[in-house]
C-alpha cells in the first residue's frame, strides 16, 4: 500500500465529496483520497491509520492536528484570495474557491516538493466481484500477461482456480503467514509474473488484512514489478476488511439484470456497514462494454 494517502475535511458534504472525487481522479495511481465531514471521525482515523497530507477548511483543526502529528503535511483551504504559500514548515495555504484543477495542480506540486511520492512507490490492486463467472480471472491475467508489459505480478486467491499443472501458491501463503521474507521474495522472483491460486481454499481464508499489508511492504523492495493484482474469489472473502489493504478495488460485472442486482446488493451492503473507504477505492468495469475491459483497467492503473 504505497500511494500517498490524502484526507479532505470540510463540514459541507457536497463540497468535500466533489473535491475528494476530483482529486482522486486527478491523482489516479499517485494518491488515495479519503473524505471527511466530521472532525472527530477524522481524529480517530488519524490515530489508527496513515494520512500523509490533510486538506481542510478549518485552520484551528489543522493547527491542532499539526501539534499532534508534526510529521504530516497540511493544506489549509482559505476564503482569502491573498494568501501566502505556507504559514508553517508543513502547513500550506490555498484559495478554496479556485478551480479544482488548479487545486489539484498545487497539491501535486506540494506532494512532489515534500517528497511524499518516491520512485519506489508501487500500486496494489484487488480484483473481486459478487458476480460469478463474469471473466474476472481472465481479465486479471490478460492485463498482467498481455497489456501491462510484464510489469505487474498476478496473485491467485481463487477457490478451485489456477492451473493444476503448474506450481500453486500454497507455499506462498504459508510463508506470508509465517513472515518469511526471503522465501516470499524467492517465489516472486521465480514465478514469471504469476503466482497461481493454492490447492486449499481454506488456506486462502486464513489470509487477513495484516498479512496483506506485510506482503505489500515487502513488495516495495521488489524491482521486477511496478504493481500487483490479487485475484480474490467470492468464496474467499471472509471479511471486506481485507480490501482496505489495497490501493484499488476493481469490480467487474456483466450488463445483465442478475449481475446488476448483485452489484446493487453489494453496494448497499458496503453502505449499511459504513465502509466508506472501500467505496472510495472501488472501480467498476463493465465486461460487456465495447471498450475491451483490459483497456479500461490499463486506463485506470496506467
Amino acid at each position: 500500500m504505497n500511494a500517498v494517502k490524502i484526507g479532505v475535511m470540510d463540514k459541507e458534504t457536497r463540497y468535500v465529496e466533489r473535491l475528494g472525487a476530483y482529486l482522486s481522479h486527478y491523482g489516479n495511481c499517485i494518491w488515495n483520497v479519503s473524505a471527511f465531514t466530521d472532525k472527530n471521525v477524522l481524529a480517530r482515523y488519524m490515530e489508527d491509520r496513515r494520512i500523509d497530507l490533510l486538506i481542510a477548511t478549518d485552520r484551528e483543526l489543522i493547527e491542532e492536528l499539526f501539534g499532534k502529528y508534526p510529521d504530516r503535511t497540511y493544506v489549509f483551504l482559505t476564503d482569502e484570495t491573498d494568501v501566502r504559500k505556507n504559514f508553517g514548515q508543513r502547513i500550506y495555504q490555498l484559495y478554496r474557491y479556485q478551480s479544482a484543477r488548479v487545486i489539484g495542480d498545487n497539491i501535486r506540486d506540494i506532494v512532489d516538493y515534500k517528497g511524499l511520492l518516491t520512485k519506489a512507490d508501487k500500486v496494489s490492486v484487488i480484483i473481486y466481484s459478487p458476480v460469478g463467472r463474469c471473466g474476472k480471472t481472465t481479465l486479471a491475467k490478460q492485463f498482467v500477461r498481455e497489456v501491462s508489459g510484464d510489469k505487474w505480478l498476478y496473485v491467485g486467491m481463487e477457490d478451485y482456480g489456477g492451473d493444476l499443472d503448474s506450481d500453486r501458491g500454497d507455499d506462498f501463503l504459508y510463508y506470508i503467514k509465517e513472515r518469511r521474507d526471503e522465501e516470499v521474495k524467492e517465489i516472486i522472483e521465480g514465478c514469471e509474473g504469476c503466482i497461481q491460486s493454492p490447492f486449499s481454499l481454506f488456506d486462502v481464508r486464513r489470509i487477513e488484512r495484516d498479512d496483506i499489508e506485510w506482503f505489500l511492504k515487502l513488495f516495495e523492495e521488489e524491482s521486477l514489478y511496478r504493481g500487483v493484482v490479487f485475484d480474490m474469489g467470492s468464496a474467499m472473502m471472509e471479511s471486506y476488511e481485507i480490501m482496505l489493504g489495497f490501493d484499488h478495488i476493481i469490480i467487474p460485472f456483466l450488463d445483465v439484470p442478475v449481475s446488476q442486482s448483485k452489484i446493487r446488493q453489494f453496494e448497499e451492503l458496503i453502505e449499511a456497514y459504513e465502509l466508506n473507504e472501500i467505496r472510495e477505492r472501488m472501480h467498476f468495469i463493465n465486461m460487456d462494454c465495447k471498450t475491451p475491459p483490459t483497456e479500461e483497467m490499463l486506463k485506470l492503473l496506467g
